[in-house]
Parts: C-alpha cells; structure tokens; sequence
C-alpha cells in the first residue's frame, strides 16, 4: 500500500502536466505495435502456442527424479551415521502410442495456426482502429475551425439583434463543452490503441492513407484477394470440429499401452551402493478395449455432431453477413462519395459568398451552414467506415509493411 500511494502521487502529477508528443501515421503504428496490449497479448498466446508444439516431442525425453532421505528411530536420533542416508537417481519416460503422439501433435499444430490468424486479424484491427482515431482527430480539427465560423457569424448577429446573437454565444459554449469532452474521448481511445499514457499524443496526417476503393473497386470474387484470412480462420475451425469427432471415434478402437520399467540409476540404501543394470529392465503391454455397452460414446458423440451442426450453420450465417455487408457496401460507396461531392460544392458556394448584415440573411446563413457541416461530417465518416471495411479484407493491401499506405 506505501509503494502504491507514492505510485498514485507521482502518477497524478505527471497526467496533470502530460507532455506533448506530436506523432505521424508510421511514428503511431510503430509505438502500437510496441505498446499496444492486444497486440501483445496475440504475441505471447503465439510463443506459448509455438511452445506447446515443441513440448510434444519434449515430452520424449527422459525425466530425472533426484531423492535423499533418512529414517532413523527417534531415541536413536543422536547416532545418525552415513548408513542411514538413502540415495537414489531414477528416470522415467514416456513411451506413447503413435496415435496418440500424432494426435497430439496435430492438435498443437491446429492451435498454432489459429493463434497466428487471429494475432493477424487482431492486428488489422487494431490498425484500422488507429486510422479510425487519426479521421476522428481530423474531423475535430475542423469541428473546431466550424465554432470558429460560427462566432463570426454570431458576433455579427449582436450587431442586428443583441439578443439573438447572445442566445448563439450561449449555444457555442455548449458546444465548446462538447469539443472538449469529444477531444477527451479522443485521448482516452487513442492511449488505449498505443498502449501508452505518457504522453498528451497530438496526431498528424502525415503518411496517413488515403483510402480509394471508390475509384478502385475491391474485385470480391477474387478469392485470392479477398477474405483471406477469414476464410483460413473458418477452415481451421473447421478442422478441429472434424478432429474432435474423429477423435471420439476412435475410442471404439482398442488401446495399446506400452510400458518399460527398469531399477533406479543409482540408489544407496544401508551404506550399499546399487547402480543401474540392464538385465533389471522390464517391458510389458496391454491392450485394452472398452465396449459401449451403456452407448455413453455414441451419445456423447451425436450431441458433438449436433452442436458442430449448430456451430458450422452460425459459420455459414457469418459469412454471408460479410458477403452482403461487402456488397451493400460496394453499392453504397459510389453514392456516398456523390453526395458529399455535392455538399461540399453547396458549402463552397456558401462560404463564397457573405451574407448581407440582417436578421434574415444572418439566421439562414447560420443553419445553412449548420445542416450543411454536419452532412458534410456525417457523410465523412461514412465514406471512411466503407473504405476501411474494405481494407480489412483486402490481402493485397496487407503485405510486408503495407499499412503504412495500403495499395488501394
């Protein structure tokens, strides 16, 4: 508790005065994937995955039990000699059935290869999400250059109509308070997708990708290009359904076991020394076989298949919500890039030309140009959501470095 409280202290004091640290597209991607703790934690389920595979075949070689003890009768404790401690060295190892061991094996590779797709996926997102923040920080930039404009336009309003123009300053602080709650949550995301707090990050767009898939239509029925990893994640699931069942098939087979024994390495027991001979070794092996008589296998088994029933339909229900998701998108893209074409030519106009210094002109100069900044940052966002959904499945766009300016 005294080490957290100092923690607490210091910590505080350095939130309170965070410095600045201004950061690029590739100096962001860079401390993400440094930091970030999704990324991390994908890494270490991979090392322990990679690990589990090695374990398989490590698990051959011999273990060795080291032991000492001594036994002695408590009224002649004080006559401890070198004849009453006993010594021995014994190993053992395992002798696994080739069944087993493959299967084993299989199932460790099956885990790997999953672990590696979804530490791919978790990083495509979490890259999507950093350009996803990099937008929003834009588009705050310009919400704040709009209240800008805006108090022009109400510092003109209390030169016709005092009270109006007041009523728009009172209606601006409101949405001062806003801006900054929004560039709060900013802050909050963004040291979250970089793993870091050290920092008050202000964000540049430099190197920042530009997303054109509206010009450059993604080809969906190139299964080379897309969805790739999806579908390599679906196949391996699918994989180890089939695995688990055969798996429980082969229970109605018989089992073999093989067993070797053989006397410890080295033991000492009543000052005489004993090492390890091999005319001491033993093998033996059993076959053993359990009958279903009760039918528990075959139950257990039609409950398996049911459920992978269930799951492989709810896998096939997923990816046909991504197909019409990519189509509707592809649909949808062109008219959202027409449409914010044309309020942006509307607000250019606008902007062009100044209002004439009355109560009328003023007021629908005001909403006019509200309705048409907020198209303007709605239809923004949108055209990104449909552009990044795009770069997500695109493989193409997700070679060596690629993210630093996808090939779109």
């Amino acid at each position: 508790m005294d080490d957290l409280r100092v923690q607490w202290s210091t910590n505080l004091e350095r939130q309170v005065n965070l410095p600045e640290r201004v950061l690029d597209w590739p100096a962001a991607v860079e401390v993400m994937h440094a930091n970030n703790l999704k990324l991390r934690q994908t890494r270490t389920d991979l090392t322990n995955a990679q690990e589990a595979v090695r374990q398989v075949f490590k698990d051959l070689i011999p273990s060795l039990n080291l032991r000492a003890g001594v036994t002695k009768r408590l009224t002649d404790i004080s006559a401890i000699s070198p004849d009453d401690v006993t010594l021995s060295a014994d190993s053992f190892f395992n002798v696994p059935g080739v069944v087993s061991l493959y299967s084993r094996f299989y199932a460790a590779r099956l885990l790997e290869m999953r672990t590696r797709v979804v530490r791919e996926l978790t990083e495509r997102e979490q890259v999507i999400e950093l350009y996803r923040t990099f937008f929003n920080a834009v588009e705050l930039h310009d919400q704040r250059a709009r209240l800008e404009r805006q108090r022009a336009t109400a510092h003109a309003m209390e030169q016709v109509d005092p009270f109006t123009g007041r009523l728009m300053q009172t209606e601006l602080q409101s949405l001062d308070l806003a801006l900054a709650r929004d560039v709060k949550g900013l802050q909050d995301r963004l040291s979250e997708i970089l793993g870091s707090r050290e920092y008050r990050w202000v964000l540049a767009t430099n190197g920042l990708p530009e997303l054109r898939y509206q010009e450059n239509p993604l080809p969906l029925t190139d299964t080379n290009r897309v969805a790739q990893m999806q579908m390599r994640l679906l196949a391996i699931e699918l994989e180890a359904a089939r695995a688990q069942l055969l798996g429980m098939k082969l229970r109605y087979w018989p089992e073999l076991n093989i067993f070797v024994s053989g006397p410890p390495i080295y033991s000492r027991r009543a000052g005489t020394d004993r090492f390890w001979d091999s005319e001491d070794v033993q093998a033996s092996a059993d076959l053993f076989w359990t009958i279903d008589t009760r039918g528990n296998l075959g139950r257990s088994i039609r409950q398996t298949r049911r459920q992978q029933d269930l799951q492989k339909e709810r896998y096939r229900q997923e990816s046909l919500t991504l197909m019409n998701r990519l189509i509707f998108t592809q649909q949808l893209i062109d008219s959202v890039e027409a449409q914010l074409g044309q309020v942006e030519s509307q607000l250019a106009i606008l902007l062009a030309v100044p209002p004439a210094q009355n109560y009328a002109a003023l007021e629908k100069y005001s909403q006019d140009y509200r309705n048409l900044t907020l198209q303007q940052i709605q239809l923004r966002r949108e055209l990104s959501d449909l552009n990044a959904l795009f770069w997500f499945v695109d493989e193409l766009a997700w070679n060596t470095n690629s993210f630093l300016a996808p090939n779109t």
